[in-house]
């Protein structure tokens, strides 16, 4: 397999890094995040809007299998608090006893923290990496929705999350979603339903899905909102001086959405062998067209339902759900 930080290493040659590529890449999510974070419910609407179906089909899924009956929860990159609100009000959620929040932005981790005020459940903050807390925390479940695919090195990452249930008294469950689907990548289906939606972006800028950010990235590149979070993540980064000149809209995403970029996506086939002490519970897709569900023009919307009941495999985005074996 190539290695993933190869393209990372380059933008920093082009831009006078003079950092590990660890901290290089560390340096850019953190600034990206933070300013991102002012406006991320806003951008990432349809999100909102489509993925708790997503986990509550996850979480009839694990159901229908051993599940505990009072469930420490971990969120891994929590965000504003999406996966874990969603989770919540899903069929897994009157279990749930105890959340804990993981993130490396601190503007991300302050608001889900307030999220958190509405949720009624105990739990701590923690900014930082999923390897800081392995030795000292174990979790009966543990959700991350759209980390995965910023993630250079998966392998450690997921033996992290092993770690973090093993010790936990019976079958824990790890959920995953909003990743691109690498097990299909080229499925010429998905080709074809992305062809009907009118007025498909170039390919390199829909690979910065979802859609709505892409919107803004093209308002940005435009120069007509040269004060929003890409710019501010650029000026930020020369102030600072991890770079000596700014870096580019396109680099800054490569950096970021690691496995977006790379054109590989997240591929459950390959999980399998940095999973050997799980089973696949469930394997779910959506985005079927591109867009997530609530982009999606009205015609449209109700072939996606179809696909999602279906469990077709081949949409846009892959989700996921594993139990540890007792």
């Amino acid at each position: 397999m190539s290695d993933p930080l190869a393209p990372v290493v380059e933008i920093m040659r082009r831009h006078g890094a003079r950092c590990t590529v660890e901290e290089f890449h560390s340096a850019v999510n953190v600034t990206f995040h933070r300013f991102e974070s002012e406006r991320y419910d806003e951008l990432h609407q349809d999100m909102w809007e489509s993925l708790p179906q997503q986990i509550g089909l996850l979480a009839d899924d694990c159901l229908r299998g051993e599940v505990p009956v009072s469930i420490r929860m971990l969120d891994i990159g929590c965000g504003t608090g999406l996966a874990t609100d969603s989770l919540l009000r899903s069929a897994l959620g009157p279990r749930v006893t105890e959340i804990d929040l993981l993130d490396t932005s601190t503007a991300m981790l302050s608001r889900a923290a307030e999220r958190r005020k509405t949720w009624g459940k105990p739990g701590e903050n923690i900014e930082g990496l999923v390897n800081s807390l392995v030795g000292r925390k174990q979790y009966d479940l543990i959700i991350t929705s759209s980390v995965l695919h910023h993630v250079p090195d998966l392998a450690p990452f997921l033996a992290a999350v092993t770690d973090l249930q093993k010790g936990s008294p019976g079958s824990s469950l790890f959920l995953h979603l909003q990743d691109p689907n690498g097990d299909f990548a080229q499925d010429p289906k998905r080709r074809d339903r992305a062809a009907r939606i009118p007025a498909r972006l170039p390919e390199w800028l829909a690979r910065l899905s979802p859609q709505r950010v892409v919107g803004r990235l093209m308002r940005e590149i435009k120069g007509e909102q040269g004060q929003d979070y890409l710019s501010k993540t650029k000026q930020e980064l020369v102030k600072s001086g991890v770079v000596a000149t700014p870096l580019s809209t396109l680099e800054i995403f490569t950096i970021t959405d690691i496995h977006v970029q790379d054109g590989n996506g997240i591929s459950l086939e390959q999980m399998k062998s940095w999973l050997p002490a799980y089973d696949l519970v469930s394997r779910r897709s959506y985005g079927f067209f591109g867009p997530l569900w609530s982009s999606l023009p009205p015609n449209l919307r109700a072939e996606e339902e179809q696909l999602i009941r279906e469990q077709a495999p081949e949409g846009e985005y892959v989700a996921a759900a594993w139990r540890l074996r007792a």
